[in-house]
């Protein structure tokens, strides 16, 4: 009798699930440019913040949770700030300015390296030479593919944008997992939510006007943004990980900037030759042997 089989048939489901994870992650920056067919990048933050907020509050309100700890809260809300506000507030607006979805996927894929870098610098943590390595490997990757555009000088500050929504991805990751620890994920991600969703209305209000022009692309944008990027996406991230499987999903992650690519030139019809081709495969390999130690990446 072999014992092994439900192990490894419980293994390959979990695989699968991490790939269609990896796969949600990814159609986030082919959903953003289409949403902003109707809008500016902090009326989509806004929107997709309220939306998923509503949606999420709404299965709290049927699940009841404990109610943790005021402070708790409050760390939620901060980590927001950084993971929801920060990071969509700046890959929008580079993307609105001109970076492409697969570039930008490019860049902020490299956020389980620079968390694991900034888990040295700023938690004490031992980086693993594997690690440093994958992180020189994969920013070779990201060079070869962005350094044609870099030529071009006013690109220079949209691609900075997208290096500082990296920053505030990993900043917010390792917040999260400093200060926001015994929560119910579901709980925190709602202060998320809202605290992102203050941050970002002021902004929506006095930059883009807080303008909506309806339009059939721009609508189904942000729908996907609200309902298969942040609720479906959530949902199949937290069944992994009551599972005991975000290991797993964090082995894939290396998968998302060829997966961008691929779908920016299937859906958006985006430039992808020989030569990106060799950059997003550096890349991969990069975040590959870096996420050999196991980091896990923040659900988007």
């Amino acid at each position: 009798m072999n014992t092994s089989s439900p192990a490894a048939a419980a293994a390959r489901t979990d695989t699968a699930a991490g790939l269609l994870f990896v796969l949600i992650w990814s159609t986030g920056y082919i959903a953003a440019p289409a949403a902003m067919h109707g809008m500016g990048p902090f009326t989509l933050a806004c929107l997709r913040f309220f939306g998923s907020a509503l949606l999420i509050g709404l299965f709290i309100a049927w699940r009841r949770p404990q109610r943790p700890p005021t402070s708790l809260l409050i760390h939620a809300a901060i980590a927001g700030a950084l993971l929801q506000a920060g990071f969509f507030g700046f890959t929008y607006t580079g993307m609105r300015a001109g970076v492409p979805a697969a570039a930008a996927g490019l860049i902020t894929g490299l956020m389980p390296l620079t968390t694991a870098l900034g888990a040295m610098l700023l938690l004490g943590e031992p980086l693993q030479r594997r690690a440093l390595a994958g992180l020189l490997i994969g920013l070779a990757g990201v060079t070869l593919v962005v350094a044609p555009a870099l030529r071009e000088p006013g690109n220079l500050p949209a691609y900075g944008l997208l290096v500082l929504a990296l920053a505030s991805l990993s900043g917010g990751t390792l917040y999260q997992k400093r200060f926001v620890v015994g929560i119910d994920p579901v709980l925190s991600l709602l202060m998320q939510l809202l605290a992102a969703m203050i941050v970002m209305l002021p902004l929506a209000i006095s930059i883009d006007g807080f303008e909506f022009h309806a339009s059939t692309i721009a609508i189904a944008g942000l729908a996907w943004a609200i309902l298969v990027n942040s609720c479906i996406g959530l949902l199949l991230y937290l069944v992994l990980l009551a599972r005991g499987a975000s290991g797993r999903v964090a082995s894939l992650f290396y998968l998302v900037p060829p997966t961008t690519a691929v779908l920016a030139a299937l859906v958006l019809h985006a430039r992808f030759d020989g030569h990106d081709a060799l950059g997003f495969a550096l890349a991969a390999c990069g975040v590959w042997l870096g996420l050999r130690p196991n980091t896990v990446p923040q659900p988007r």
